[in-house]
């Protein structure tokens, strides 16, 4: 997934430098990044809510699925851009370093690194793409979801026991019903051999239909394929309610790291603000902020890193389960 993503927006690696393309191809790339993270493909999936009768909260799962990835594209795309915004400010700190080094370049360097922290304070935040109240809405949306499918399987997982208990009812009445009316055909038989003849027909109109639990009379055969409809429709919905299960953790630890790199990215830019301003004001540089930002920013891009791996691993997680339920939707469909 890491190589994947790598490979289209156009790093070398978790902690290389960005090669910095064209708005132009940036924008290509995104476009296509959903398409190829998603497995199966939406396309694949079109054709099987076509041709198949899935169930619509299978259907509402994986739009789930897919706005899940939609929100780790956007954040794969804040964390490079502010990746490359702290690769900058970086640069800018060594040139720092050279002035202490070389007294006589010390106003021409302190332009340079005011210019570059003024341009850093002024940045957008990238980490900003995502809010904590559209975290908090998928959060909500996604527990709504977990609640009707893991209700819907209950319900499913009910009526199939009924089913199995009335087959087994129906099956050992059946039984007995035959016995009776056999014996009493063969009390009635000594008597008339036409009364032999009804019974025998009433013992046969019997064997093929039973009764169900609401006492209306189904055969034997349908009863057994709604039985097998019903058995198959089922385990869908259990693998689509644990992978929307598994989701909503993925996506509450994505947005606690993400929201605490958010707060250190502002926290930097009022940093690199206010030694703009000291500058401004007396004519010299906050050096101690300055001096503090190698550290602060190592220690930054580690947490940046940890954020990306925990994205990573909640598109595979996420495409395991998309797979897993059309799996079992394709298992389904052959019963049927």
């Amino acid at each position: 997934m890491c190589t994947k993503v790598q490979s289209q927006i156009g790093r070398t690696s978790i902690d290389g430098i960005l090669l910095s393309p064209s708005l132009s191809d940036t924008a290509h790339c995104i476009a296509h990044l959903s398409e190829s993270l998603l497995e199966p493909g939406q396309e694949t999936l079109a054709n099987m809510i076509k041709n198949f009768n899935i169930h619509h909260l299978l259907v509402d799962y994986f739009q789930a699925s897919s706005e899940a990835c939609d929100m780790c594209e956007l954040l794969l795309r804040g964390i490079h851009r502010t990746r490359a915004n702290y690769q900058s400010i970086g640069r800018t700190i060594k040139s720092a370093e050279m002035v202490f080094e070389d007294a006589s370049y010390m106003e021409e360097q302190n332009y340079l690194i005011c210019r570059e922290l003024s341009a850093f304070a002024s940045l957008t935040n990238p980490l900003s793409v995502i809010t904590w109240v559209q975290f908090q809405s998928m959060h909500d949306n996604y527990m709504a979801l977990f609640h009707e499918l893991t209700s819907k399987h209950k319900k499913m997982r009910m009526r199939m026991k009924l089913t199995r208990a009335c087959k087994s009812v129906g099956g050992l009445g059946l039984i007995v019903s035959f016995g009776a009316i056999t014996a009493t055909a063969l009390v009635v038989a000594i008597h008339s051999f036409v009364s032999i003849l009804a019974m025998l027909g009433l013992a046969a109109s019997c064997c093929v239909r039973v009764c169900n639990r609401k006492g209306k009379c189904i055969s034997s055969s349908s009863y057994l394929e709604k039985s097998s409809s019903t058995e198959g429709a089922c385990a869908p919905l259990d693998v689509a309610a644990k992978g929307v299960y598994i989701l909503i953790n993925d996506l509450d630890t994505i947005s606690r790291l993400a929201g605490r790199l958010h707060d250190e990215v502002e926290h930097g830019r009022w940093r690199a603000g206010m030694a703009v301003r000291n500058y401004t004001r007396m004519g010299e540089m906050m050096w101690e902020v300055v001096k503090g930002f190698p550290v602060q920013t190592a220690c930054f891009l580690e947490q940046l890193e940890e954020l990306e791996e925990h994205i990573y691993l909640c598109l595979v997680t996420m495409n395991r389960s998309r797979r897993l339920v059309v799996k079992e939707i394709l298992i389904s469909e052959s019963l049927s």
